[in-house]
Formats: structure tokens, C-alpha cells, sequence
């Protein structure tokens, strides 16, 4: 580990990314924050670089900005009840009628 004003003896680049972590040791040599989300993949290769689950419903918004994390629908119904704990997810007002149909 590289102290203030320490050179790194092993690392030829002397701490890129100015971690205090010589690139020698450093797992993430090209980023400051060490994998963030901890998915093992650093950030500047991390296509949600706060998401460990990198976008776990695949709807192109990673799950730290994603409302309905688990839903790739993103509360289709508009209803601020995400599809995956939806009973009824295409119908707005959730079987409003309660006769156990949704819609």
C-alpha cells in the first residue's frame, strides 16, 4: 500500500488511480473505488458500477437507479406497484372488482 508521498516500488505507474493501493496489488489498478458494488468486476468494466446484480431484470437501468429493480417492466400498469409483486400487473386497478380476475 502506497502512504502519502510514497512511491510504489512495484508499480511502474505508481498508483493510477490514486487509491493508495500500488497497481502491483492493487485487483482494480484503474479504479479508485475497488469494485463498488463488490461484483468482482471494477468500475471502469462494470456496466453498473453500484449494482452488484449488473441490471437483474435486463431493462437497461441498473438496479441502483431502477424503481422496479425486478421488473423489466418497470410497473407497466403504471399502478406504483412493481410487476413482480403485482397480482395483478396489467391492470391498473389491481381486480378493483375483487372477483379474482385481473382487468
Amino acid at each position: 500500500v502506497c502512504a502519502d508521498g510514497q512511491r510504489c516500488d512495484y508499480d511502474a505507474e505508481n498508483d493510477a488511480d490514486s487509491d493508495g493501493i500500488c497497481g502491483d496489488v492493487d485487483s482494480c489498478r484503474y479504479d479508485a473505488e475497488n469494485d463498488a458494488d463488490s461484483d468482482v468486476v471494477c468500475g471502469g468494466d462494470d456496466s453498473c458500477p453500484y449494482d452488484a446484480e449488473d441490471d437483474g431484470d435486463s431493462d437497461d437501468l441498473c438496479g441502483n437507479v431502477d424503481s422496479c429493480k425486478y421488473d423489466a417492466e418497470n410497473d407497466v400498469d403504471s399502478d406504483t406497484v412493481c410487476g413482480d409483486n403485482d397480482s395483478c400487473p396489467y391492470d391498473a386497478e389491481d381486480d378493483a372488482d375483487s372477483d379474482g380476475i385481473c382487468g
